[in-house]
């Protein structure tokens, strides 16, 4: 299974010709799940909502009125609208006079992106806290210090407290507590929506959490969700009262998004920006930029949403590291946001034997998991308001998120100018194996005292490289040398590390377990210019050593590894591979096909297809897979973004025989890079 995450932010907008055509085969995520929380048992609340997000392209925003949208609106759906406000980003939200489904509302955006002078339109989503309420209070905070599923937090304490860090929460506000008030800074209330609000006024710099009790959407209860994620990050420790925090020196902001029913996706990433000190209207300057962002929450989404990633990005541009749940459903956490979002750290949930939660999301967009079931935590008694402090125990990746967020506090109070990226690496790389085999779960369960080591003994001029995230803007002199490294975990089939794009001419050295110089090394292309590829198969567990040696003066390289892990999953069935490599021709209607001979009997089922391709732009390539009836597959389209593909499809093809010749079709009508097929597999159960 592949597991990698592309850090990719930027945003590309294709402009067609207004088209008010209205599909009736249109399809969209639903939003939230009972299983999130009390406050999603509504499934007909869940699949609608009332506004949408519209942002005109930045040459046209000046002399377009966002009212006029007001009447394509009410043409599709039959109900008035009203523009509500700005976001940080300038685009408008519009605010329909009822719900309609999703389905509806993804029909509508699709048909008002196409219009000229339109950079996006979508749906304000509804989001939800990420939690499974559980038992009563439990006297032990197992989560931290447990052998099989804590997070070997004590032994990190020696080293970093989070001294001079600031985690901005954002989530549903806070409940005065004394276990948590001493690390409490000066917060915001971005809710809008004045019965989501719940507290009788609209935005306002007091982040207080009035209750989120709402029978009209089933939540019979308040579930002062911001507090206890909360006091997770940084309640108060050694003052002899209730718990203790991950990264218990540093200071929580909190940043109220969440009210009663959830919270639209324009207050939460209006949240986004403010969290990390950028400008957004009507509100002031956060004065205690925060440079770890939670959030416990998230909303269905087969995509993110292009307004979430555009705060992503400024908040990572600031600095900021983002960390998000992966969802309690029980699911492909891919089709969920902002745990789909490119650039945050999305976790999931283990219990205490270190085994995926049953209720946790999982797949390939999960970084690595943290523990989520009966997490201790400050709380608050009140029913429908506020009453007196508590503690209580909860379960969900709620509660798994604000660990991994201490942890990055911890490094970021040992090392002040970290780059988010180089946070989630250590996060990554730092991770305990999980007891036992876990697909989807991420690199492993969260260690605090590893993550704290590896910052304070990693080496000095060697930049790592994530799995599958280029490095970007590379530039050397003649004669220069230039050294990255990647860990590559047990089970790799292959490693891939590739130079392209730029000028000049720099040469690729890799080498295992050591630096390479000009004499030694276990590859070295050596070819003209500055596109070169080091395949390495298969690849035994370590660190790998990259060198970039400028032949002549270089700039503006690329460099991506990409790594393979080939664990087949439990109860998996006859497997049949080619590997030869087969390159794809550019600007080629036909594509290149890879055959592969399948000699078995019996009907073909579940089918999983194992797909890796390198190639420099992976939105120019198309694959397809044709049964051995002729018939076609779609297994990705063109689109998307970064580098490579490396990607696991399942499809249910019933009774259809599996014997006979299928075939890999790759096509590549794109002229900004070139590529191959590296490999592909199908299974049969």
């Amino acid at each position: 299974m592949k597991i990698r995450r592309l850090f990719h932010l930027t945003c590309q907008a294709t402009l067609l010709t207004l088209s008010v055509f209205v599909s009736s085969n249109s399809t969209a995520g639903e939003l939230g799940d009972p299983s999130l929380a009390p406050s999603t048992s509504d499934q007909a609340y869940d699949n609608t909502t009332d506004r949408l997000i519209i942002k005109f392209e930045q040459n046209a925003a000046e002399e377009t009125d966002p009212q006029s949208m007001t009447n394509l609106v009410e043409a599709f759906t039959g109900a008035s609208s009203t523009v509500v406000r700005e976001t940080f980003s300038g685009a408008h939200v519009i605010q329909l006079s009822r719900q309609i489904t999703l389905e509806d509302m993804q029909t509508l955006t699709a048909d008002i992106t196409r219009q000229p002078q339109i950079e996006y339109a979508e749906p304000d989503l509804i989001m939800t806290p990420q939690l499974t309420p559980n038992d009563p209070r439990y006297s032990e905070q197992w989560h931290y210090f447990q052998q099989a599923g804590g997070i070997n937090l004590p032994l990190a304490w020696d080293r970093a407290r989070g001294e001079t860090t600031v985690v901005a929460v954002i989530d549903s506000g806070y409940q005065p507590h004394s276990d948590l008030n001493a690390n409490l800074l000066p917060g915001y209330d971005m809710v809008s929506d004045e019965f989501a609000a719940n507290d009788g006024d609209g935005r306002d710099g007091d982040a207080t959490d009035p209750g989120n009790y709402a029978p009209s959407c089933n939540e019979y209860i308040s579930d002062w969700h911001g507090t206890h994620v909360a006091g997770t990050v940084s309640a108060v420790t050694d003052n002899d009262l209730g718990v203790a925090g991950v990264a218990y020196q540093a200071k929580v902001v909190p940043v109220r998004v969440l009210g009663r029913c959830g919270g639209y996706l324009s207050d939460i990433t209006d949240g986004i920006v403010w969290a990390a000190g950028a400008e957004v209207a009507g509100a002031p300057i956060n004065p205690n930029p925060a440079q770890v962002i939670n959030m416990s929450l998230g909303g269905r989404s087969d995509s993110c949403p292009e307004t979430a990633l555009e705060a992503i990005n400024i908040a990572r541009q600031r600095g900021a590291t983002i960390v998000a749940a992966a969802g309690n459903n029980s699911e492909e956490s891919s089709g969920f946001a902002p745990a789909n979002c490119p650039g945050v750290i999305t976790v999931a949930a283990t219990d205490e034997d270190g085994a995926l939660a049953g209720f946790s999301n999982f797949g390939v967009v999960v970084d690595l998991a943290a523990p989520g079931t009966r997490i201790l935590s400050t709380h608050n008694d009140g029913v429908i308001g506020p009453g007196s402090e508590s503690y209580r125990l909860m379960s969900g990746t709620s509660m798994s998120t604000p660990h991994v967020s201490g942890v990055a506090a911890l490094l970021y109070g040992i090392n002040p100018r970290i780059t988010p990226d180089e946070v989630a690496d250590i996060l990554r790389r730092s991770t305990r194996p999980f007891p036992s085999a876990c697909p989807g779960c991420g690199q492993g369960i969260l260690d605090a005292r590893a993550a704290v080591e590896m910052l304070t003994t990693d080496e000095p001029g060697v930049t790592i490289l994530e799995d599958g995230v280029p490095q970007t803007g590379l530039n050397g002199e003649l004669e220069s040398q230039n050294f990255f490294a990647i860990d590559v975990p047990p089970g790799a089939s292959s490693l891939t590390l590739q130079s392209y794009a730029g000028i000049g001419d720099a040469d690729l050295y890799v080498r295992h377990k050591a630096k390479p110089d000009l004499d030694l090394y276990d590859c070295r292309p050596y070819l003209y210019g500055n596109h070169e590829i080091c395949v390495i198969r298969p690849a035994p567990a370590g660190r790998y050593y990259v060198m970039l040696h400028g032949y002549s003066a270089f700039s503006d390289l690329n460099l991506v590894a990409d790594y393979l892990l080939d664990e087949p999953e439990p109860g998996s069935g006859e497997t049949f591979g080619n590997s030869e490599d087969y390159e794809i021709p550019q600007s080629s209607l036909q594509g290149v096909l890879s055959p592969i001979l399948v000699d078995r009997a019996g009907a073909s089922g579940s089918t999983k297809v194992e797909v890796g391709i390198v190639h420099q732009s992976v939105r120019e390539i198309s694959v397809t897979l044709i049964d051995p009836s002729g018939v076609k597959h779609s297994l990705k389209g063109f689109g998307g973004s970064g580098v490579d593909l490396f990607e696991t499809y399942h499809l249910e093809l019933a009774e259809l025989p599996s014997d006979g010749e299928w075939i890999l079709q790759v096509k590549d009508l794109g002229n900004r890079g070139r590529g191959y097929i590296d490999f592909w597999r199908i299974s049969f159960p």
